[in-house]
Order: structure tokens, then sequence, then C-alpha cells
């Protein structure tokens, strides 16, 4: 366990994997110009992102997950090879109006570097036709998954996309002023599906799965950079639990693990259902965040699963009690079948457990 694991106490978060204006899901596309040759990052639309922010802290969160990255669709600049050849020039915009808004309602962010999807089939992407001069678009069959797969990839993903990002915001960065915003980073969501050893866990759209110890070692490398360069944390989220033991090893340097519950009554052999097991019985050191569960299961749910009958306010205080680090449910933008996370339980935390909140939750309770 790293030094600053230490540090770690009960983070109360969610989920706000991307925005959207209630007709755009913009997946992928908070941050930077996208391949399609747009802007539509979050500086673009910084009164509707700025509102989204107030509200979650008036429900009394402190910490938000958000996606960066993706599957490869916005903010990355790509060589002749198909390999990040750097940022452009909107993420830096857009990532400050992130953390900036963020910080003034007393909210920290984690950010989520990369989706599995980043190694997707038929991931979309743009090339000139040298001939016609137009810009047509293509679906790379392996996804992007060259870049991880090759060392002069990962690399370049590193130094020429993540390492200008930690530095920026980091204790010595150009927005130093941002560096306590930032409570981690995260390199990929679920990874699970896309580890080559994981086989009961791939996914089928995943063509070329990657050794773990190729994103082992890139894990290794963030968090070296991280901890070099800023106070921020370092985390990774297990999709399933019987993988959860894999992160726990040191040299990872990794500050918290989470693990993400989606319980289906109809399949319980596919992902168990940890409500009621303590932090401590998951045989991790590590602290665990539950970093995605459903935020108003039996109520929202896809059409083919059956949650169990487990309430958000169930969840919040079963982490409380339970030791764990935090509890985000999924998700306060609401775009998929698990839908919006509901008020009513959150402002009954925050009645409950008003030191572990966003004091503008408490603030408005007492109104």
């Amino acid at each position: 366990m790293t030094q600053s694991a230490s540090y770690v106490t009960y983070i109360h978060g969610c989920n706000y994997p991307w925005s959207t204006d209630g007709r755009t899901i913009f997946y992928g596309l908070d941050f930077g110009a996208n391949i399609w040759g747009s802007h539509l990052g979050v500086s673009t639309r910084r009164a509707a992102v700025a509102a989204d922010f107030a509200i979650m802290a008036s429900l009394g969160f402190t910490a938000v997950r958000w996606f960066m990255f993706a599957d490869g669709r916005s903010g990355i600049v790509y060589d002749d090879r198909g390999l990040p050849a750097g940022l452009d020039s909107h993420v830096f915009t857009d990532l400050d109006a992130a953390l900036e808004m963020a910080r003034d309602v007393g909210i920290r962010l984690v950010l989520v570097l990369l989706d599995h999807r980043w190694m997707f089939e038929g991931v979309k992407d743009t090339f000139a036709d040298p001939v016609a001069g137009v810009v047509l678009e293509a679906r790379l069959p392996e996804g992007r998954a060259r870049t991880l797969h090759s060392t002069s990839g990962r690399k370049a993903l590193l130094g020429s996309v993540i390492a200008p990002i930690v530095r920026r915001y980091g204790r010595s960065g150009v927005r130093s002023d941002l560096d306590g915003t930032i409570l981690a980073y995260e390199l990929m969501n679920e990874p699970d599906w896309i580890i080559e050893e994981w086989e009961r866990d791939v996914s089928s759209h995943v063509a070329l799965p990657l050794p773990f110890a190729s994103l082992a070692e890139l894990v290794a490398d963030l968090s070296q950079v991280v901890h070099e360069s800023s106070s921020a944390l370092t985390t990774i989220a297990a999709a399933r639990l019987h993988n959860l033991w894999a992160w726990d090893d040191a040299s990872l340097g990794l500050d918290f693990l989470q693990l993400h519950t989606y319980p289906d009554r109809r399949r319980p052999k596919v992902d168990t259902d940890v409500f009621g097991t303590a932090a401590y019985a998951l045989g991790v050191r590590h602290p665990v965040v539950l970093g995605e569960f459903p935020g108003s299961g039996p109520e929202q749910h896809p059409p083919d699963v059956e949650p169990p009958p487990t309430t958000t306010e169930l969840y919040l205080e079963f982490a409380v009690q339970g030791g764990y680090a935090g509890a985000w449910p999924w998700s306060f933008s609401g775009t998929d079948a698990y839908g919006r996370v509901p008020a009513d339980p959150l402002h009954a935390f925050a009645l409950r457990h008003p030191t572990l909140v966003n004091p503008r939750a408490t603030a408005v309770l007492a109104r």
C-alpha cells in the first residue's frame, strides 16, 4: 500500500461518467475536440455542466467520477501509426473548466482516463482521403488495442497524453491551484473485460485482449508519475469481485481500489452480491470503494436484469458500517437503463452523516 493510501477515509461520491443535455449523451466528448472535427467539450457548455455540479453538491457529494477519453474519440491527436501523439488544443480548456466548476462547489474529481471500450471492435476513427481530400469515417477492427499492446504505444500514451495532464495540475504545474481538486486518476474503467488471462470475463467485443502484465506495467507507471508530481491518488476498479485481488499488489502503487457491483438474481453466478460483506472480508489490504452500484436498482434497471431489493439508502449505510472507503451510485447522468440516482436517500444520508457530506447539502436541508 502506498504511503498516501493511509489518508483515504470515507469519500461520498457518485458517477458522472459523462454529461448530457437531455438529448445528446456526451460519452467521450466532454474533453477536447472529437474525431468528427467539432468541439463539444464542457467549456462550450459551462453553464449547464456547472448547474449539474451545483446539484451534485447539494445532494452531498464530495467526489465525482468522470470519464475523460473513453474510447479515444476526443482530445487525443494520433500519429500515422494510430498511436497517441499528444493532446489537442481544447483539452486543457475543458479540463480547466471542469476542475474550476468542481472546486467552486467543494467537489473533487476522479478522472477515468480510458474506458474498456478503447479495446472494442469497431471503435470509430476518421481519416483524410489523400486523393479526394475529404474526411472519411472508419471503424477500427481491433479498437485502439495496438496502443496498449506495444511498448511504444504505452510510452506514447503515458508520455504524450497522461503525464502532461498530471504535471499541469501537479504541485509545480501551470494550474497547481487546482491540484487539490483532483482526488484520483484511474487508468481504465473496468479492465476486467479486456485482460487476456481472464477468459471468463473477456468481452466478445474485444478482438485483441491485453496481457495483464502489460496493463499492470502501465498502471504502475501512472502511479509513479502521479505520486511524483501531484497530491492526487491512483485507483482502479474491478468489475468482478474475483478479480479484485489482482490490483492489491503493492508494486502497482495504487492508493485505493474500487469494486463495481451489479448483482442479478436471475444470474447469481455472474456477479457476486457483496451487500452484507464487510470490506475487511474481501481479502485485500487496500481501502475499497464501492465504485459503482445501481443508483435505483429495484425501480430502474435493464429489462433482462432482476436486481436484489437493495436501495441506494441501504448501500450507502452498509458502506459506512462495513468499513468501505465510499459508495458511489451509478449515475447522476442517468443516461442508461439504471436511470438517475434518486435524491431522497441522499438527503437522508446527509442528515444521518453530516460530517461525511458536502456542506452544501446540510445547508440546503437546514432551510
